[in-house]
């Protein structure tokens, strides 16, 4: 039971990382792609565009996807293989790239066409930047929080 504890506040911690890449991969990308206005247009009302509403919307993303992805590698018979912030950044690269390749793959199969356009580099570069941020943390905290030798 403490080990699980120890897990979750291991997810808890990551997620917060992974929140900091969100926010800091969004602003940065989304300035680059989509200009001055740093939004598509039509897709946010004035009102919508605020840094509090950004803020916690990120905060509850990666908070809950840094404890699913830690409690799933806990899970998984991998011989703890993460010992380092080198081996976290390798996970984290590795389940966004299947992620990827998972939404990549309908549209060209299914369209036998491919194309890419400003919002699908927007939310690749933007969710590479917040899994990076989980892999840096989770690589960096897991076997202190964890209490793991090796």
């Amino acid at each position: 039971m403490a080990r699980m504890r120890r897990t979750i506040l291991l997810g808890i911690a990551v997620g917060v990382a992974m929140t900091l890449g969100l926010f800091m991969t969004g602003a940065v990308a989304a300035r680059l792609v989509y200009g001055p206005e740093m939004v598509p247009e039509g897709k946010f009302t004035a009102d919508e565009v605020n840094a509090w509403y950004f803020l916690w919307t990120k905060l509850l993303i990666g908070v809950f996807f840094g404890i699913l992805l830690t409690v799933l590698y806990e899970l998984l018979p991998l011989a703890r293989r993460i010992a380092n912030i080198r081996d976290g950044l390798l996970y984290a690269f590795c389940v966004w790239t299947v992620v990827y390749l998972w939404g990549f793959s309908h549209p060209f199969v299914y369209d036998l066409r491919w194309s890419m356009d400003k919002n699908q580099v927007f939310w690749m570069v933007y969710t590479l930047g917040g899994f990076l941020g989980l892999g840096l943390a989770f690589g960096g905290l897991r076997r202190r929080l964890l209490g793991l030798r090796g």
